[in-house]
């Protein structure tokens, strides 16, 4: 056999079977729209399915207690406790299957390392920036009378509810971290460059925090706060952008009542020039927020080119 029939011979036999090129590279490896794919619809079927199937497992269970809004207060301590509480053990549980799904995933993209690692002081550092960073947004909304606080004197909202709440979102808040940053952020950023990292994940963040419904200040908040918390994590790490969007979270929601409602310790109302401070919506759907994240996106994307 001649050398060109030969080598013909090899390529025919090494070549990929029909369809392996639309599902994996020239290296072997599955492909990243694909991985991406397949990414999304494993985090979005665990989070619905179980927050589905555990609502509805308590609603059953209530149903045979015969417990609903109207006796709840007239039921046992251990049984108002679990109808008070239900939604956030349904959250700690899907918190907890998302970081299980987030590990199998990181090693489906082929990447190396640990999920989250221990707690470390980028934790401190980016809650406390989180909290500094929603004042900032409130003194501002504050100083020209655009709006102003109530104190709840007749039902104050400190007690312990506060710092259960409070960890329970810290412990959801990681688990979405873990699954956008440690699976998809660092996955893309392998891939297609951290520009188009940050801007897919931005995106994943404005849809899951229901960014389609929040006008248009509100999106694009949303989205610069997901970007925010991208730039924070490719430069300082996992723990420092779990701590900043957590601890936006806790000012803005347990202490400064923008959206906590009747959990919080402070609620604010609008006065005046809602665009600017959101109004009675909150700080998210104002353009002094707007302001604000595009400065920090600005100055640590400067800090680490």
């Amino acid at each position: 056999m001649s050398r060109s029939k030969r080598e013909a011979q090899v390529q025919t036999d090494s070549a990929p079977r029909k369809g392996v090129w639309l599902w994996s590279t020239g290296h072997g490896s599955i492909r990243t729209g694909w991985l991406l794919a397949a990414s999304l619809f494993s985090y979005a079927l665990v989070a619905l399915a179980t927050r589905y199937g555990l609502i509805r497992a308590f609603a059953a269970l209530f149903d045979v207690w015969r417990i609903d809004p109207s006796n709840v207060r007239r039921a046992p301590a251990w049984a108002r406790a679990v109808y008070v509480w239900h939604g956030s053990l349904a959250t700690l549980a899907c918190a907890a299957l998302t970081l299980l799904l987030a590990g199998r995933l990181r090693k489906l993209w082929g990447l190396e390392g640990a999920l989250t690692g221990a707690p470390s002081a980028g934790l401190w550092r980016g809650s406390s920036t989180g909290v500094l960073a929603a004042i900032v947004v409130v003194v501002l909304c504050l100083l020209p009378d655009s709006l102003r606080p109530e104190w709840p004197l007749t039902a104050p909202r400190l007690g312990w509810t506060l710092p259960v709440m409070a960890v329970i979102s810290l412990f959801s808040t990681l688990a979405e971290e873990a699954f956008t940053k440690r699976v998809l952020f660092d996955g893309l950023r392998r891939r297609w460059g951290r520009l188009w990292a940050a801007a897919l994940v931005s995106a994943v963040f404005w849809l899951t925090g229901g960014g389609p419904a929040a006008g248009v200040v509100g999106s694009v908040n949303a989205l610069l706060l997901g970007w925010v918390v991208c730039a924070l994590y490719a430069g300082y790490g996992l723990w420092t952008a779990v701590g900043f969007r957590w601890g936006w979270s806790v000012a803005t929601v347990f202490l400064l009542g923008f959206g906590g409602g009747e959990a919080s310790v402070y609620r604010f109302y609008g006065v005046s020039e809602a665009l600017l401070t959101g109004g009675d919506a909150g700080i998210m759907h104002g353009l002094w927020t707007t302001l604000l994240l595009a400065g920090m996106i600005i100055a640590v994307s400067l800090k680490h080119k």
